[in-house]
């Protein structure tokens, strides 16, 4: 691009406008008398003329770095418009190329799924075919693996716990069995103490009243008898003593209550008391008094086997 107002233009403007005013100025003055120039004018002249090339020296300064102004911001502009048209360049190409590639990709994809649905298929279908069959037989073949060991272990614990009800179910049989026994052989003698003492047999019906405190202590540890039983049965035994031998009552109650057979039984003794006072004083000087060694198979509810009369004895008179 052309520079605008070179320096030498410029230096011959402002030449010929020196000139000019050097003209001028003996032309007005031609019509009068010449006379020299005054040493002061031309000191003047020569101070406007060195004004004038400084002011000329300073705006040819301007004037140049205008114009390396105006060329840098030019040279600058046309960079970025260079390096904006490349960018822009490029991305086109960049998209067209992107254009380009999906397009054929897609187009390559299309032939592939046509060839492959066309010609591959039908593999493919054997192929998933046979997979679903090797894992149904698997399947099948685990699940039924899993089903005989899931039978198996079904049936062992149910015998198992088949075994644990009947054996439950043996005992209490058993238990029933024992307590429907004791039971019975505690009616039993208590019945027959009260027949025999109703007959003044006081012996015979001590002995039946005693076998039934035996039936008692037998369950006790179940409650198969009530607790009420056998305080009657206590209070029956001591009031056939009484009814045997009033006057010696207090002796013979005493030597009946140290017998072992009324270990154990504290609570029925003082039950008995509370209708029976004459038992009161004797029970407290029992307690007070060492306790005989508890019999063990009384303990453990095995006391001697109680057996029934084929009929009653004899009457004994004591």
């Amino acid at each position: 691009m052309p520079r605008a107002l070179p320096s030498q233009v410029v230096r011959f403007i402002a030449s010929v406008a020196v000139i000019v005013l050097l003209t001028a100025h003996p032309a007005a003055a031609a019509p009068q008398k010449p006379t020299p120039p005054a040493p002061s004018s031309q000191t003047k002249l020569e101070d406007r003329v060195k004004d004038l090339e400084t002011r000329l020296t300073a705006a040819e300064q301007k004037a140049e770095k205008a114009t390396m102004e105006k060329e840098y911001i030019l040279r600058t502009q046309n960079h970025y418009e260079s390096y904006y048209k490349e960018v822009f360049s490029t991305q086109t190409h960049i998209l067209w190329t992107i254009g380009i590639t999906v397009t054929l990709l897609s187009i390559t994809l299309s032939v592939v799924f046509f060839v492959a649905g066309r010609f591959g298929f039908n593999i493919f279908d054997r192929k998933i075919d046979s997979a679903l069959k090797d894992a149904t037989t698997q399947l099948r073949t685990e699940f039924t693996e899993r089903l005989a060991k899931e039978a198996n272990l079904v049936r062992e614990a149910s015998a198992t716990q088949l075994k644990a009800l009947e054996d439950g179910l043996t005992e209490r049989i058993t238990v029933q069995e024992t307590d429907l026994k004791t039971r019975s052989q505690f009616q039993y003698m208590f019945a027959q103490g009260m027949a025999t003492a109703v007959e003044d047999r006081h012996a015979d019906a001590r002995r039946m009243y005693r076998r039934a405190l035996q039936a008692y202590k037998l369950g006790k540890p179940r409650k198969v008898i009530p607790r009420g039983s056998a305080v009657t049965t206590v209070k029956n035994i001591f009031t056939n003593l009484q009814n045997q031998d009033e006057a010696n009552f207090l002796e013979n109650a005493k030597r009946e209550l140290a017998d072992k057979l009324y270990n154990d039984l504290e609570e029925e003794l003082a039950f008995a008391a509370i209708n029976f006072t004459e038992l009161a004083p004797l029970i407290a000087e029992r307690k007070s008094t060492p306790r005989q060694p508890i019999d063990p198979q009384t303990k453990t509810g095995e006391a001697e086997p109680i057996e029934f009369p084929p009929a009653a004895p004899a009457r004994d008179d004591e």
